[in-house]
């Protein structure tokens, strides 16, 4: 279900040994008074360094060494085998990106 690039694994061993990819609401802005549904925002995939501060509610995997939680509605794209974990570089500074988690669209 997940990869874990090489770079990632060296990234995340350095700082903490485990991930959790959870889906965060981001909130939709306006909308089309004409329908019926609503979309009132969007879950997205992020990713974050560490373990949960509740990890009972999470599903978790271990690959090579190191320890995924990841939140039990975390799906692929559809033309995605799996979810990769990367890290990413700009000048001095480097994160964890994710690549392949499927978004949520939430209605009301």
């Amino acid at each position: 279900m997940f990869i874990v690039e090489q770079a990632a694994a060296q990234y995340i061993n350095k700082r903490s040994g485990s991930v959790v990819v959870s889906l965060k609401l981001e909130p939709a802005m306006g909308g089309c008074a004409c329908s019926t549904q609503h979309i009132t925002g969007s879950y997205l995939p992020v990713i974050t360094l560490g373990p949960p501060t509740e990890p009972d509610q999470y599903n978790r995997v271990s690959i090579e060494d190191i320890t995924v939680f990841y939140a039990p509605n975390i799906q692929p794209k559809a033309d995605y085998p799996s979810m990769v974990i990367r890290v990413k570089k700009m000048l001095f500074w480097s994160w964890l990106e994710i690549e392949g988690a499927k978004p949520i669209a939430s209605f009301k």
